[in-house]
């Protein structure tokens, strides 16, 4: 199961590296759930949910959605519960905030 969904996820990668259409909200979460998570990690679905949330909502300009995928970041390191996930909350913050620069502008 989890060989098939790194396999699955390093196509998606490979494929929206030749694709021209912006980063969308459902690559970002394909991504999210296609890392492989250390095993003391076990809020990855958790995750990857507050991101998909945040691509969900409206923004003014690019800058504000890198804002709030930082936020993710910024709430949950000040809850200390995902110090185990950082590394992934690392990589999909970055896909966030390709998000953000693909889909507003500044």
């Amino acid at each position: 199961m989890i060989k098939k969904m790194i396999f699955s996820g390093i196509i998606l990668l490979a494929l929206s590296g030749c694709s021209s259409h912006p980063t969308s909200m459902q690559d970002v979460n394909v991504y999210c759930r296609s890392l492989s998570s250390p095993a003391f990690c076990n809020d990855q679905d958790s995750v990857c949910a507050k991101y998909s949330e945040t691509m969900l909502a409206q923004y003014k300009s690019a800058k504000e959605c890198r804002q709030a995928c930082e936020g993710v970041r910024m709430k949950t390191d000040l809850n200390m519960i995902q110090q185990e996930c950082r590394e992934i909350m690392e990589k999909v913050e970055g896909r966030c905030t390709e998000f953000c620069n693909a889909n507003y502008s500044d």
